[in-house]
């Protein structure tokens, strides 16, 4: 399964925001809506072999994660998604494709590391994507519009990782999503 780690330093914990200001009182839950739906959505149908975990790093830490292949009557567009958001914060529905957890990033990496899991974390000083064999059961790692800090990427490189690029271009988190998930589709790499 192609998995993808978001470092959202700003979203908030709680269900408490406006679903009228994603940007300002979600702490950018626009960016991180629009990160699920860039990995989970494809024209008329959903990346069923794609999770994404969105790392909400309030007080306490949380672990959002979407599922494709369990995901159920979430439209792809940025409220709807956020909505589903809010309602899984505050326990008032559940979808069987999206899982809460109280984790921090460190305990979803140890947890991944120790399911065989490879990661690749997104910088743009690393390896060209092109140049890359990427393996099976990927975890592609990247950060919100702040980017990853520090101790959390050194944290993440006591594992087996590589550094890999998109290229020259800095691109949004949500299109970073997109270029690996082309480069991916394009090779016929089924990670």
């Amino acid at each position: 399964m192609k998995q993808f780690i978001l470092y959202a330093s700003k979203a908030v914990t709680s269900p408490d925001f406006s679903l009228n200001d994603l940007p300002g009182s979600g702490g950018r839950m626009d960016l991180v809506a629009r990160c699920i739906g860039n990995a989970l959505w494809l024209s008329h149908d959903l990346r069923r072999d794609t999770c994404i975990h969105v790392v909400a790093c309030g007080s306490p830490p949380v672990v959002i994660s979407f599922y494709g292949n369990r995901l159920r009557s979430v439209s792809p567009d940025e409220r709807n998604i956020a909505a589903w958001i809010k309602k899984t914060l505050a326990s008032t529905r559940r979808n069987p494709g999206i899982i809460l957890r109280k984790l921090s990033f460190q305990q979803l990496v140890a947890a991944l590391v120790s399911e065989g899991n490879s990661f690749y974390i997104l910088e743009e000083e690393g390896t060209d994507i092109a140049r890359v064999n990427l393996k099976e059961d990927s975890v592609f790692v990247l950060g919100d519009h702040i980017g990853l800090p520090i101790e959390e990427e050194k944290f993440v490189e006591q594992f087996e990782h590589e550094k890999i690029s998109l290229g020259a271009t800095s691109y949004l988190a949500s299109q970073c999503i997109t270029v690996v998930h082309y480069e991916l589709d394009r090779l016929k790499v089924s990670v």
